[in-house]
């Protein structure tokens, strides 16, 4: 049998230490082959000063500085950290919490491309000394697909609710405006002026030239609302060649006042098709406001379809208010 080893003996705690220090130096091999291998930027920090130590290849290609410019400076002196006060306050929050996570923070490559990342930082032991390891992945392509998404869910929502024609609302939208409206001017005590308007004769331009030449009038009334009311107000299509136009905070006489410049604006149309100029279009209208002809989105708009009714049957060509003698 072999000598047995005394814990004591100098020569068994060098020959006991021998496998350690391997194990040790294939395990910083270890970390040195996943460090410049990883597929995120990673920074290594003195958590006493803020100083980089090291730096992977990954985040040398990301931001296009060299290793020399980025050792032995602090996080605040790389270009691509150009935020300097928020760079400070991010080292000193790390020091005091030991960590520290930003979910989308924008670098400027050397190049000057803006990169976002997701930034995270942890503060670790290294013998006596702490460090800090920051992990910068990038998160542009990520970004681009929300920011497509957003804008596609934006779009679907915007067609969801305009008349596709004239670009206006249609009725839906009209309807729960109404609603959200009329529950603003009741908490405030504010009116509501409603126009309600009507193409004259359309149906004999569909008849006497065919119904595209109908949507090319719609598409110039939709131009004209859009052009002339204000930005609060809310004009829409609501079926045909009928319009309602909702003004918050609009008196009846402020609304009859717009309704009466959409009707003069409507007879200087000047629309030729096919080589002709369509000549006499004209509008007719009916106005109304809460609370004064109606306390409800139903009865304001029926007091408004009325004023419309009459302006039809007294010669069309005008416009009336509600209760008007």
């Amino acid at each position: 049998m072999g000598k047995k080893l005394d814990p004591r003996d100098k020569n068994t705690v060098r020959a006991k230490g021998l496998p350690m220090t391997r194990t040790l130096e294939k395990s910083e091999l270890r970390y040195r082959r996943l460090f410049e291998a990883a597929q995120d930027g990673i920074l290594i920090l003195d958590a006493a000063t803020g100083a980089i130590m090291d730096v992977n290849p990954f985040l040398v290609h990301m931001l296009g500085y060299s290793p020399v410019e980025f050792i032995n400076k602090k996080l605040w002196e790389v270009g691509a950290f150009e935020d300097i006060k928020a760079s400070k306050d991010a080292f000193r929050t790390l020091q005091e919490n030991e960590y520290i996570r930003y979910k989308d923070l924008p670098l400027r490559a050397k190049d000057g491309r803006l990169i976002q990342v997701e930034f995270v930082s942890n503060v670790y032991s290294e013998g006596d000394d702490k460090v800090i390891q920051c992990n910068i992945r990038d998160i542009t392509e990520r970004k681009q697909a929300q920011e497509a998404l957003k804008k596609s869910h934006e779009l679907l929502h915007e067609q969801s609710i305009r008349d596709h024609l004239t670009g206006v609302f249609n009725r839906r939208y009209m309807e729960e405006t109404l609603e959200r409206e009329l529950l603003r001017a009741y908490r405030k005590k504010s009116p509501i002026g409603a126009i309600m308007l009507d193409l004259d004769h359309f149906r004999q331009y569909n008849n006497d030239f065919g119904h595209a030449v109908g949507d090319v009038i719609l598409c110039e009334m939709g131009k004209l609302l859009t052009r002339e009311v204000r930005g609060g107000d809310i004009s829409s299509r609501i079926g045909g060649d009928e319009f309602i136009i909702l003004l918050p905070d609009a008196s009846r006489d402020v609304a009859l006042k717009r309704a009466v410049l959409l009707c003069e604006q409507v007879r200087l149309f000047q629309i030729q098709f096919e080589g002709k100029m369509l000549e006499g279009i004209t509008l007719s209208g009916g106005v109304a406001s809460y609370p004064n002809d109606g306390s409800t989105g139903t009865a304001l708009l029926k007091a408004a379809d009325d004023a419309l009714y009459r302006a039809k049957h007294e010669g069309r060509d005008r416009i009336i208010a509600a209760n008007e003698s």
